[in-house]
Order: C-alpha cells, then structure tokens, then sequence
C-alpha cells in the first residue's frame, strides 16, 4: 500500500481555491475518490473539495468569484475545472427516485462523511494542513482490499450503490464486505431507470475482472433485473476469467454472454438500452472449443484477429500469429468485377464470390503450412 499521495502543491487552480477559501474556513477537505485512488497509487482526473464553516450565500458569491459554474444550489454544488466544491451537506430522503433527498447544511467532519457509500470513499485530507482523517477506517478497508457500507440507513436511501458496491470491488479488484452483501440483498433497483443502471455496467465492462461481477450479479440475484435473463452455466464463469487476462475490450462482457447463452441481441439491446456500438462488436463470430486454421482464417477476412473478441486463448493467438492474420486482414484477389465479365450476376455473383474467395483461402493456409 502506498502512503497518501495527492501532489496539486504547484497546481495553480488548487492554489486559487485555497486562496479564495482560507480568509473564511480551514475546514475544507479533499474527498472521495481522489484520497482514495491516492493510496492505490492510482491518478485522479477530477477532486471534489468538501467545505465546512461557510452558509450558502457566502459559498455562491465565493464562487461566483472564482468562476465555477453552480450544478444544483440546492445542493451547494459548484464545478471549477478540475474540481467540485460542495459544502458539506446531510440529505434526508423524502421521496422515490435519486433526487428525493431535502438537503442541510453540516457542520461536523464525521456526520458529513457518514453520508457517503462506502468507508474507502469517507476519507478526507485538509487541503491547508494535509490532516488525514478516517472516520471509518477506509484505510483499514482498503489495505484488506474489503468494501464495506458505512449506515444501514443511509445506504439502503439509493439502490445504485448496490451497482456501485459491484463496480468497485471489480475496478479495485475488493471483496463485498459479508455485513454489506447481506444489506443489498434486501434492497430492489427497479426503482433506477436503465440510464443510471447502464452508466455503471460501463465500468464494470471496462475492468478486468468480469467473472466477479457475473458472481455478484448472481449472488444478489440482479442478472435477470438488469439483462432479463437468467443463466445457469458455471462455464461462463470461467470463460470470462480466461478472456479477461488476455482481452480488454468494453464489450467482451456482452459478446461472451450474449453469444454463450445464444441470446437474441437485438432484443437484448432493444430492452437494455446499452450504447448501439457494442452491438457490432458482439456479432463476431463465436466458436467454442479448439478452431481449424480454416474457421479461424476466415474471421480474418472481415477484421484483423488481434481485433477478434474471440481470440481469447494463448494457443488462438500463436495459431493467428502463425497464419500471418493477427494485425493483418485476408486481402482476397479475387474481385466481383471480374465475375460480372464471366457472367455472373445477382445472388449467383454474390455464391460465386464467396466460394472463390474461400477456396483462395484454403490455398493460403496451405502456403503457410
């Protein structure tokens, strides 16, 4: 585990802000993902600023002179580059839905992190001083790579975390905590619209540790809320981890999952709304089991194999390598032009084209032999 490392000492937008801050508070503290990343060693593209002793009409004019940009006064949410400045708030939920909540303003350290998901998130670090405080021992948490809620209450107000809980543990390879896994089992995400259900299945496609979030989605029986469907093959399972050490792509996790269950895609995405583009990828060929040099060549006539999503085994790989295809497409010289001046025509050009160019590709394999 590496120590806290944040350096913005010479970033001149930090320095503005603890500039425009400090003649009214020295309670304002770097929260959330950027400590947290700070002590996997990991780099942060944004940081949110959490500020105490301040009352809301002071913060806008504070802002407004710095220049950011309000996301929600009701909120007390401010966006300037980089960063997000809030002060410090409780939110009491009173309604359905992700913006039910009647927000206040806090004025204690503890009670402000306590709103927060998840103890590796509750961290805090005093941008004047650098005084970490850990209220819940995220530290702790994350050293023994656990994830683990902070309030029953609190937690259980939005049903995303439990999409968010996985997320994680698959992003910062972390076990659920059992007290947490148990939480979520009682909380139902039918209430979230697929917008923000999706927005986390894009991270969790983005990891490489795909077949622990297809166990969690088990374990906490949310595959058929979130996919509509529900699969019963240990298989599966073991084909994600195999994939996932040698491919990464966002849409791996569908292609296997869609094409192993024989899914039917276009109704999968029509109810799913997941983003159109990983479709395409999800109709390459899928072959199970060992692949002839033939089968395999022939992928290789529409995209190099390097880009197959199937080439997920040591032993595809060296095969593509030794048919010259692994960044390279078959270029057939065999051209329609050439058929249309024989004669061909209409659905008999198209059978000959294709029968030619197979047959020009059994010659190939055989020139590599």
């Amino acid at each position: 585990m590496q120590r806290l490392k944040i350096d913005l000492k010479n970033d001149q937008d930090f320095l503005r802000i603890k500039n425009i801050l400090k003649p009214y508070t020295q309670r304002a503290y770097l929260v959330g993902g950027c400590v947290r990343n700070s002590f996997l060693d990991l780099s942060s593209d944004d940081y949110d600023i959490e500020i105490y002793d301040i009352q809301p009409e002071l913060f806008d004019t504070l802002m407004q002179k710095l220049g950011a940009n309000g996301v929600g006064k009701s909120f007390f949410v401010y966006k300037y580059k980089k960063f997000d400045l809030a002060l410090a708030r409780y939110e009491n939920k009173i309604s359905q839905g992700h913006k039910g909540f009647e927000v206040k303003v806090c004025n204690d350290e503890q009670e402000g992190a306590k709103r927060r998901d998840f103890t590796i998130n509750a961290m805090m670090v005093n941008i004047f001083s650098f005084e970490f405080l850990d209220f819940f021992n995220g530290l702790k948490d994350l050293q023994a790579k656990t994830i683990r809620h902070i309030h029953d209450q609190s937690f259980i107000e939005d049903s995303l975390r439990v999409l968010r809980g996985i997320a994680f543990a698959c992003r910062f390879d972390l076990k659920i905590a059992s007290e947490s896994l148990n939480l979520m089992h009682t909380m139902d995400i039918n209430d979230l619209s697929r917008e923000r259900i999706n927005n986390e299945l894009y991270k969790i496609f983005k990891t490489s540790r795909l077949n622990k979030a297809y166990e969690y989605f088990k374990i906490l029986n949310l595959e058929e809320k979130i996919f509509f469907y529900q699969s019963f093959d240990m298989e599966f399972q073991k084909l994600l981890e195999q994939s996932q050490k040698l491919i990464c792509d966002e849409a791996l996790y569908l292609y296997l999952y869609l094409n192993f269950f024989h899914i039917d895609k276009n109704d999968f995405f029509k109810k799913t709304k997941l983003k159109k583009d990983l479709l395409k990828k999800c109709e390459q060929d899928f072959m199970l089991g060992k692949i002839d040099d033939f089968d395999l060549a022939k992928v290789a006539l529409k995209i190099p194999l390097c880009e197959w999503l199937g080439l997920w085994s040591k032993e595809r790989i060296l095969q593509a390598k030794k048919l010259k295809l692994y960044k390279q497409t078959f270029t057939s010289k065999v051209k329609s032009e050439d058929l249309l001046r024989e004669g061909f025509s209409g659905k008999e050009l198209g059978g000959e084209l294709e029968k030619r160019r197979l047959q020009e590709l059994r010659n190939y394999i055989k020139e590599q032999e």
